[in-house]
């Protein structure tokens, strides 16, 4: 019987190991296998460079994260070294920032005036001080018309489109703020200048 036992043990034992290994070669892949394209660029995604390009950078993003703040002189930085890249931002406010969502209406209630981008710079830059009377006084000084920016941050409409690409970015696995996506692959996190640079170049061949 002890011998039996010891047998036993060992087996389960290699059991155990393969479901581990199989465990984490899935994890892995999960993280670096490109996602549905489909659901990362929607039509009224806001972008900027050349749609046919050979390279997509698609960020999900939260204005009231810290970390997504301190990201955007590299993506800047990045965006000026490669005007042939494509970059797209997409919503993703997190329920545990209570600005985040708000924030995120504020930039899609610019954007319908034609200010989404100098709406997001605005946004990071003041960013954690994102209260209803923070993102009015942005809204005046990009000269938007207040009146029609306060309707359409209040709209459901609007609502509606953070809550979309909130969607999408669930249907991509998110998990944190900031996530990249190049070309469909995910990486979870920010990037350095040299890391973009690294992916972008091994792309662009």
């Amino acid at each position: 019987m002890p011998k039996l036992n010891f047998e036993i043990k060992i087996f389960l034992a290699i059991i155990m190991g393969t479901l581990i290994l199989i465990g984490g070669v899935s994890l892995l892949l999960g993280q670096n296998s490109p996602a549905d394209t489909s659901t990362l660029v929607r039509n009224n995604s806001h972008s900027i460079g050349p749609a046919n390009t050979k390279v997509t950078i698609v960020e999900f993003s939260d204005y009231e994260c810290p970390a997504c703040k301190s990201i955007q002189p590299v993506v800047a930085e990045v965006l000026k070294n490669y005007p042939n890249v494509r970059f797209v931002y997409r919503e993703f406010p997190l329920p545990s920032h209570q600005d985040a969502f708000l924030a995120a209406q504020a930039a899609e209630s610019a954007g319908l005036q034609g200010k989404f981008w100098e709406m997001h710079d605005k946004l990071f830059a003041i960013s954690p001080n994102l209260s209803r009377e923070q993102l009015m006084t942005a809204a005046n000084d990009l000269g938007l018309n207040i009146d029609q920016f306060t309707k359409d941050l209040d709209s459901e409409a609007v609502r509606q489109i953070v809550l979309a690409d909130q969607a999408d970015g669930d249907k991509a696995g998110l998990s944190v703020t900031p996530t990249f996506f190049i070309n469909g692959t995910k990486f979870d996190g920010g990037l350095t200048v040299e890391e973009f640079k690294k992916e972008i170049d091994s792309r662009l061949k």
